[in-house]
C-alpha cells in the first residue's frame, strides 16, 4: 500500500541542504550494493564481470605439440636420409616411440610421439618417396611447444572481478567453462514526469514537448550493456506518480526525470517518501543538475534527475552510471584524463561546473573542445560531446591551452 504523499512542509529539513558533487557521488557509490552472482552460459557472458576465479583444468599444451608442418625426428638424423614411417595430423596420436633412423610426417598442432627431439620444417627437407633427407643442423626442441609451456594445470588464469572480453571468452572456452558465475547488470526503470510530455511520434500542441529525456536515458542504459529499460510517463499528480513507481518497482534502479525542483508541481520527493524510499540527498552544488535527488528503499536506488536535457544527461553520466557499475561488479568511476583547451572558457558562480566537451587526440596529447550551450535545455549544440570537463570555483576563466581534467561520457 502506497502512503499518502506528504506536503513540502513535512519533508525533513536536511533535504534542503546542498552537498558538494564529490560527497553526492560518494553517497551514491556507498549505497549501491553489488548484485548477487548468477550463472550464465559462456556465449552470454561478454561484458559481464566474473564472480569466480578460473584456473587451468590441465596443462596447455597438454602434450609436446608440433609448431610447424614437417617431420618429427631424432637429432642423430641431422644431415642424413631416414625412412618416413607414416604421417600424423592434428587430433591424432602415434602410439609407437620414434627411434633413430626414423622420421614421422607431422602436421601443425599434432602431438609429437615419444622420442621426438625436433621437428624439421617441410621446406628445409628433401623427400624422395618414403625417404627424407634432413638439414645438417637440428636443435633440441626445435619447432616443438613443450607440454605446459603456455600454462600448467591449476594456474589461476582469470581472477574474480575481471570483466569478460572476447579474448577472455577464448580462454574460458579453452579451459572448458561452458557455464560461469557472473555479477548481473541491474535493471533500470525510467519515469518521465510532466503533463507537457507527448510521444516522440506525436505532433506537439500548444505548450507540449516531445519526451526526449526518456529515450535518451534509456539509450545511455543500453549503451552500458543493460537490457532496454521500461519507460513510463506520469503526470504531475500524486496518483500518477504513485502508479508509475509501482510499474517500475521490479527495477533495481529507478530514474525519475523532472519534478525535483521547488515548483508547485515538483512532487517527486514527496512521491518517493510515500513509496517508502529514504531521501539520501536533494540538491548538489553543481552546474548543471543542482536539484539532483537520490533516495533508496532497501537495495533499490532512486535518482531524481532535473527535467532539462543537459542536466538529465549529466546526472546519468556522473551518478546513475556509477551505481550501475558498482552493482555490476565494476569500478564505479569512469576513466578520464587530462587535456588542453582549444578555446578559453569562463566560469560563473560558485558551483562546480561540469561542461560537455569533445575530446580528440592531438599531436602532443588530448585536445579538449568545450561544447557551448545556451542553457540546460540546449542539447542541439552539445550532442557531439564525448566527455565532461570539470571546472571548480573560484577559477573565473580558463584560457586556451590550459590543462583541464575530463571524464569520458558513460558508455
Amino acid at each position: 500500500m502506497v502512503k499518502a504523499i506528504a506536503s513540502s512542509e513535512e519533508m525533513p529539513s536536511a533535504m534542503h541542504k546542498m552537498i558538494d558533487p564529490d560527497m553526492a557521488l560518494r553517497l551514491v557509490v556507498e549505497a549501491a550494493e553489488r548484485l548477487e552472482p548468477v550463472e550464465v552460459e559462456l556465449g552470454h557472458s561478454v561484458g559481464l564481470v566474473l564472480a569466480q576465479q578460473v584456473a587451468a583444468d590441465r596443462d596447455y599444451p597438454p602434450f609436446n605439440r608440433a609448431m610447424m608442418d614437417g617431420y618429427a625426428v631424432r637429432l642423430s638424423a641431422a644431415g642424413g636420409a631416414v625412412a618416413v614411417i607414416g604421417e600424423l595430423a592434428a587430433g591424432g596420436v602415434w602410439e609407437r616411440p620414434l627411434t633413430d633412423g626414423q622420421a614421422l610426417e607431422i602436421m601443425t598442432g599434432a602431438p609429437c610421439p615419444e622420442g621426438t627431439e625436433a621437428v624439421a620444417p617441410k621446406e628445409v627437407v628433401d623427400r624422395q618417396g618414403e625417404t627424407v633427407r634432413l638439414p645438417e643442423s637440428l636443435k633440441q626442441g626445435q619447432n616443438i611447444a613443450p607440454r605446459a609451456s603456455a600454462c600448467p594445470a591449476g594456474r589461476v588464469l582469470i581472477d574474480q572481478g575481471e570483466p569478460i572480453t572476447p579474448l577472455t571468452v577464448g580462454v574460458l572456452a579453452t579451459v572448458g567453462r561452458a557455464q560461469l558465475r557472473v555479477y548481473p547488470r541491474p535493471r533500470v526503470g525510467i519515469v518521465s514526469t510532466g503533463g507537457e510530455l507527448i510521444g516522440v511520434d506525436e505532433t506537439p500542441g500548444p505548450g507540449q514537448i516531445r519526451n526526449s529525456n526518456g529515450p535518451m536515458i534509456a539509450a545511455y542504459a543500453c549503451a552500458m550493456g543493460l537490457e532496454a529499460p521500461r519507460v513510463v510517463e506520469a503526470a504531475d499528480t500524486p496518483e500518477a506518480l504513485a502508479t508509475a513507481l509501482e510499474r517500475v518497482a521490479a527495477a533495481e534502479i529507478v530514474v525519475l526525470n523532472g519534478g525535483v525542483s521547488a515548483g508547485k508541481y515538483d512532487l517527486v520527493p514527496q512521491a518517493l517518501t510515500a513509496f517508502g524510499a529514504e531521501l539520501v540527498f536533494h540538491k548538489v552544488t553543481q552546474k548543471p543538475g543542482k536539484p539532483l535527488l537520490f533516495a533508496r528503499r532497501g537495495r533499490q536506488l532512486f535518482f531524481g534527475l532535473p527535467g532539462n536535457p543537459l542536466s538529465a544527461s549529466f546526472g546519468f553520466h556522473r551518478y546513475v552510471a556509477a551505481a550501475i557499475r558498482k552493482m555490476s561488479g565494476r569500478r564505479p568511476q569512469p576513466e578520464g584524463g587530462k587535456g588542453r583547451l582549444t578555446d578559453g572558457f569562463r566560469v560563473k558562480g560558485d558551483r562546480t561546473v561540469f561542461q560537455p566537451a569533445r575530446v580528440e587526440a592531438g599531436a602532443t596529447g588530448w585536445r579538449v573542445a568545450i561544447q557551448r550551450n545556451i542553457d540546460s535545455a540546449d542539447i542541439f549544440n552539445i550532442h557531439h560531446a564525448n566527455a565532461m570537463v570539470r571546472l571548480d570555483p573560484p577559477v573565473e576563466e580558463c584560457l586556451a591551452g590550459a590543462e583541464v581534467g575530463f571524464e569520458w561520457m558513460s558508455l
